[in-house]
């Protein structure tokens, strides 16, 4: 009887979607993937077919089978177009074949070929998600070269506008997949979940110059907070992952806005101020994650309406969101920059406690007031740590 895949967390399975990150043309980049899938998955082969009306070999990698390289046999485009309209993965003993799906269309198909067993079903839903990813790096490399072309006729400023755009596109099709689909996917790989939120958020950390250590403080000081407020809130599913990826929308920001050492002109903060709605955009869909989306979207509402991207006031805000705009307002004071010294702890109570009611809600700042004097100079000291 074939033995299913041992679980995978970390390196093994997440390495495919690192690709996603890095690569500057289709042929590198689709080859990359496959190796580290094939790694994931125990495979000696595997392909991609591309759609370009119809569906044509695209890159490769491993050393063919008897029969011939995938997606050149004969046969094989008949078996590509079946994974193609079926939208799932099709297993053929020891070969797997699936629909590589972005908004719904199919823009390739991934193969895959085990030279020793058979895949099994549990393997398939590790298939479905590697095609996945292999749909939106094809996806992402189409556009960068879409957009490089035109980044060529463009002047300086129009070029920043147009990385935008290519990075705000890429970003939306990263996560956008039918929630049935993302829910089997996601029971394949139970164990890499964790490790794929981590990984996420550490994305933003590494995009974003400031934040080093801050989506660890900003966790830890708003569990404190959810626990000292005291109901439902500190055991809500997914609470901490709101607070690690809060920001997570800043990887549609350009890196030249988000980093910018001077003052943000008008145009700039308009591109800012768009990263909660492309947070809540990459999390559409995604199961099991309300609190996740609630955090993402309304950190920047502030008790009194002048917040963003909706205006929210008073308790219109979500809970989750009223206490993270404190502590993450509470992190950033008490924190070293380049431009200022951290306040004391007192201090920044201090100010929170001010600006209750206007710019924080009450209960939000009441909360932190409760957490142990001791516990929150236990967080704030990380801040120091290794420098």
């Amino acid at each position: 009887m074939p033995r299913a895949p041992r679980p995978r967390a970390g390196e093994e399975l997440l390495a495919p979607f690192r690709v996603l990150a890095g690569g500057e043309d289709l042929a590198t980049a689709g080859a990359t993937l496959l190796e580290r899938a094939c790694q994931a998955l125990e495979a000696a082969e595997g392909a991609i077919l591309l759609e370009e009306d119809g569906l044509v070999p695209g890159p490769s990698w491993g050393l063919p089978g008897p029969g011939g390289r995938l997606g050149d046999r004969p046969g094989d485009r008949e078996l590509a177009a079946d994974a193609a309209v079926s939208g799932r993965p099709l297993g053929a003993g020891s070969e797997a074949w699936c629909a590589m799906v972005v908004e719904g269309r199919a823009v390739g198909v991934l193969a895959l070929r085990r030279a020793v067993r058979p895949f099994a079903a549990g393997d398939l839903a590790v298939v479905e998600l590697l095609a996945t990813g292999a749909a939106l790096a094809t996806d992402r490399l189409r556009f960068l070269r879409l957009w490089s072309r035109k980044l060529e006729q463009a002047d300086a400023a129009h070029s920043q506008l147009l990385r935008y755009a290519d990075d705000l596109r890429t970003t939306f099709s990263a996560e956008r997949r039918r929630a049935e689909e993302l829910r089997e996917a996601l029971h394949a790989v139970e164990l890499a979940y964790t490790a794929t939120v981590r990984a996420l958020a550490s994305a933003v950390e590494a995009k974003d110059a400031y934040t080093g250590g801050h989506l660890a403080r900003v966790t830890a000081y708003g569990t404190e907070a959810c626990r000292a407020l005291g109901g439902d809130l500190a055991a809500t599913p997914g609470l901490e992952y709101a607070f690690l990826l809060h920001d997570l929308g800043k990887i549609g920001v350009p890196d030249a806005v988000l980093n910018k050492a001077g003052p943000l002109t008008d145009e700039e903060w308009a591109l800012m101020r768009e990263h909660p709605a492309i947070g809540l955009r990459i999390l559409e869909g995604v199961p099991h994650m309300d609190v996740v989306r609630a955090v993402v979207y309304s950190h920047h509402e502030r008790w009194d309406g002048a917040g963003y991207p909706e205006g929210l006031k008073d308790e219109q805000i979500p809970l989750a969101a009223r206490v993270f705009a404190a502590v993450d307002a509470f992190d950033a004071i008490t924190t070293d920059r380049p431009y200022r010294a951290a306040v004391s702890l007192e201090e920044a109570l201090h100010r929170l406690r001010e600006a209750s009611g206007t710019q924080f809600a009450p209960d939000a700042v009441d909360a932190i007031h409760l957490v142990e004097r001791d516990r929150l100079a236990a967080i704030q000291a990380t801040a120091n740590r290794g420098r």
